[in-house]
């Protein structure tokens, strides 16, 4: 427990008492029904956040009218009574844990649903008719015009105002003790302070005063319907890191203004209708962890005891939080992704189970599909999303015990074990090397990629300690199969990497991806990385880190870069690379390596020479389907199950979740 006694210290707000300083940032599941009331899935999706310990869990995004304000599908609406039965269901399942339970009201404004008001004949609205860069970027994409944004009237505004304090209310009503205001993040509230996006010329633009006139409102008449003994949190972003927005100065001058309006800041930064800020607000693997907390403990220096704030951005484990918290610099910690990776992390690290905690790797694969308006699903955690189903994280056993001989020891070889020992059964993993991790150890080499070697060194040593006979440096035969007298057959071979069939491609300056990645080979000044997927862009990128002048050539168009990302990670990795000045090459196809580059011809069957010291081939994987013809009929068919990249080349996403899917049902 003193390892973590900051983390661990108890603190009372208007006499709410807190257990810990661990909030649960607000998150976007999508698991409410089409009208926006709680479900059975949205109360299993929260519960084991409170009950794996953490103090606050934040009900993400919610909108607080059902006109203009919702932004995605699957959100609650806190605009109408009927939503109170749900919210006073899930306020009891989180609070029986001791936990407090919260809500984020929220009002997209210009970030709303465009399609989901077209149909109801209505557009977007905010502070300004300005649309939001990230519908420009995609209607760009698709040829077509952003949705048009309509600036909001002042009885309109009057309306919103009344629709924040009545949503407040119904949370109220429903036994929640506290609510968080979104007015970070280029939400409405957020739309009205920023000059970057209020151009208005009536009270509420032009002045400071005018611009935080509406936010002020909104928090007063907040207060007036909840009443002083409730507790209001806001969030704001410290800087949303465009020209010509608000940036630290000037918000810190707002929280002045609202400080005796709220109890809790919540600090974090960016605009999320700004594709290129995303990153700094839901940070990749490519940020360091805890990129903005500085923000935090500046505002915190400039209010003092005034108010209590909080601290987001990649606080990744239990001891980021006790590091920030040690400083005295801010009162909480929110945390979103750590929960969803394992909801027992708080747990584990106050019992010194340090090394049985499932790490986040930041693919940020829940968030991005969010953004596809899909449920929230997590790339390590299988059972994310799908609580359900395997309530407490825990699956049944199986009704009759099994033999299960599970042939490739990568992370959907591994997956599978685990699930298979948990189910019960008898489990026999063979790997052909000489240590379990199969192609994911090629991907684990970069120094921006720790999140991700931080979890093959978890599923390793789980995979060692969970009671399946692990074999290695065992290429497996038919005959090895027979004698094991197999019930059950995984087959997770894996693939090997792709390599072109063009003269000079065996050349000495020629090498996969994954020797450069690792350093086995020597890489000179000039590089051509031939293919623009994600292993080909973070070669590249790493590389041009390095120093290296770096161009990556990919056969198919601009939308084939970055293929294998998911959508925040894409906007951070072409970010990067434009930083780092890449040059991106596309429609455009290798024909030849010589020997001062190489030979290509593009889609206008142009020829083109790039000089080049060395050629780093990232053009993918192909299935090992002759050892999966080898080994599928040794025992009956239907018991012969073939997982992972030997059946189709995908991500970790992919293989955990076919590890698990399999196993589970055996």
């Amino acid at each position: 427990m003193n390892k973590y006694k900051n983390v661990f210290s108890p603190i009372t707000i208007k006499g709410v008492e807190f257990k810990n300083r661990i909030q649960v940032a607000p998150m976007v599941p999508c698991m409410a029904t089409p009208e926006g009331w709680v479900t059975k899935e949205l109360i299993e999706f929260y519960r084991p956040f409170a009950k794996g310990g953490a103090a606050i869990v934040t009900l993400g995004d919610s909108a607080v009218n059902w006109t203009h304000a919702m932004d995605h599908e699957g959100q609650l609406n806190l605009g109408n009574d009927n939503v109170k039965m749900g919210l006073d269901d899930i306020a009891d399942e989180i609070q029986r844990y001791g936990a407090v339970i919260s809500v984020e009201l929220n009002h997209g404004g210009r970030f709303s649903n465009s399609i989901n008001l077209a149909s109801k004949g209505l557009k977007p609205v905010s502070s300004t008719p300005k649309p939001a860069e990230i519908d420009e970027f995609f209607s760009k994409l698709q040829g077509k015009p952003p949705a048009e944004v309509e600036e909001m009237s002042i009885p309109l505004i009057n309306q919103t105002v009344n629709d924040y304090a009545e949503a407040a209310g119904r949370c109220k009503d429903s036994g929640f003790k506290m609510v968080m205001i979104h007015g970070a993040h280029g939400m409405l509230p957020g739309q009205f302070l920023s000059p970057y996006v209020n151009k208005r010329v009536d009270r509420y633009g032009g002045s400071f005063e005018n611009r935080a006139r509406f936010c002020i409102e909104l928090l007063e008449a907040v207060r007036r319907r909840v009443g002083e003994n409730f507790i209001i949190e806001y969030r704001i972003s410290a800087d949303e890191l465009v020209d010509g927005g608000m940036h630290i100065e000037e918000v810190i001058r707002f929280v002045k203004m609202i400080k005796d309006k709220i109890d809790i800041l919540h600090v974090s930064v960016g605009m999320l209708p700004n594709p290129f800020t995303i990153q700094r607000m839901i940070q990749p693997l490519y940020i360091p962890y805890m990129p903005n907390i500085h923000f935090a403990e500046e505002i915190k220096k400039a209010v003092g005891n005034d108010l209590y704030v909080t601290a987001v951005g990649s606080v990744m484990t239990l001891e980021n939080a006790e590091e920030i918290l040690s400083r005295g610099l801010v009162d909480f910690v929110a945390m979103a992704r750590p929960f969803v990776a394992d909801p027992e992390f708080m747990r584990k690290a106050a019992l010194g189970k340090l090394e049985d905690v499932r790490p986040c790797v930041r693919c940020n694969t829940c968030c991005g599909r969010s953004a596809f308006f899909k449920k929230t699903r997590c790339a390590v955690n299988p059972i994310n999303g799908r609580e359900i189903e395997y309530r407490g994280g825990k699956i049944t056993k199986a009704e009759v015990k099994k033999k299960v001989v599970i042939v490739g020891g990568g992370p959907a070889g591994m997956q599978a074990a685990l699930t298979a020992v948990e189910r019960g059964h008898e489990v026999i993993l063979y790997e052909k090397e000489d240590k379990l991790g199969g192609t994911l150890r090629h991907a684990t080499d970069l120094a921006f990629k720790q999140d991700l070697k931080n979890y093959l060194e978890w599923i390793v040593v789980q995979t060692q300690k969970c009671g399946a006979a692990i074999r290695l440096n065992t290429e497996v035969t038919a005959d090895i199969i027979k004698q094991d007298k197999a019930d059950a057959l995984i087959i997770a071979v894996g693939a090997t990497p792709f390599i072109p069939n063009v003269p000079g491609i065996d050349k000495s300056n020629v090498h996969w991806a994954g020797d450069v990645d690792c350093g086995r080979v020597e890489v000179g000044q000039k590089v051509v990385v031939i293919g623009g997927g994600l292993t080909g862009a973070e070669s590249a990128l790493a590389l041009a880190m390095q120093g290296k002048e770096v161009t990556m050539v990919e056969m198919q168009g601009p939308e084939a870069l970055l293929n294998g990302a998911s959508l925040i990670n894409r906007f951070s990795l072409q970010s990067l690379l434009a930083e780092q000045r890449v040059k991106i090459v596309t429609n455009t196809k290798l024909e030849e390596v010589t020997d001062s580059g190489i030979k290509t011809i593009n889609s206008k069957f142009q020829w083109k020479e790039i000089q080049a010291d060395t050629i780093v081939l990232a053009l993918g994987m192909r299935a090992r389907r002759d050892k999966v013809a080898e080994l599928r009929h040794v025992i009956p068919e239907t018991e012969v199950y073939v997982i992972g990249d030997c059946k189709q080349i995908g991500n970790v996403f992919a293989a955990v979740h076919a590890g698990f899917d399999t196993a589970v049902e055996i």
